[in-house]
């Protein structure tokens, strides 16, 4: 049982050499993955997810000029460059790395898809939802972390781990809060009982400066 418990984290994780497996619960967790993944085989690659695949520009070159002008005559076109091919097999890279994080059960759902890019998009589009949709559930995390308060008999850990999962979900959305924001949307959300020690943390300077680690450790 640990064994296949061992295996599933693996897959999911991925390595140095093996791409991340996806899980639909936890594609916010596996997008990431992914991208650092594929930053680290090469930047270009996963510049083809974003951009999509290289299309070498090929222009038509005259064989024989003398013929040509008699009415014969054969018109080629150039062959791409090194830094074309290399840029193709990157790309090739890149492909091949996103539809081996695809499971089987999902498969179907990229099966058709001719492009990096496109397997990348829809998954988002599948996992993620609309704009529409996106905007809503961050209108629903904002709310989250603008109305956050520990609850009554709630330990220290347990309130900092629920806060900094609305602070990863707002960033996973795009909204970057300053140190200050998060540590005093935190500090004010605890309970009473933690009143003068807020007062004591809020009243130094350097508080501002301070990641939510940090002043967790101040507590």
């Amino acid at each position: 049982m640990a064994q296949t418990y061992s295996l599933y984290i693996c897959n999911n994780v991925g390595g140095s050499k093996r791409a991340p497996r996806l899980v639909a619960s936890e594609y916010h967790h596996w997008s990431q993955r992914m991208e650092r993944y594929l930053k680290r085989l090469d930047k270009e690659v996963w510049r083809f997810v974003e951009k999509g695949p290289h299309v070498p520009v090929l222009t038509p070159i005259v064989v024989d000029d003398a013929q040509v002008r008699l009415g014969g005559g054969q018109v080629a076109m150039t062959r791409p460059t090194n830094d074309d091919i290399s840029k193709m097999e990157k790309y090739e890279i890149a492909f091949y790395e996103i539809s081996c994080g695809v499971p089987p059960d999902s498969f179907d759902l990229i099966i058709n898809c001719k492009s990096a890019k496109e397997i990348w998009d829809v998954l988002k589009n599948l996992y993620e939802g609309t704009k529409q949709a996106q905007e809503k559930k961050l209108t629903t995390t904002l709310n989250e972390f603008n109305r956050f308060k520990a609850l009554p008999g709630e330990s220290l850990d347990d309130s900092l781990k629920i806060f900094n999962l609305i602070v990863t979900k707002l960033s996973n959305a795009g909204i970057t809060l300053s140190y200050h924001e998060t540590s005093l949307q935190f500090l004010n959300g605890l309970g009473k009982q933690w009143t003068m020690t807020k007062m004591t943390v809020q009243g130094d300077s350097k508080t501002k400066t301070l990641s939510l680690y940090k002043i967790y450790g101040e507590l």
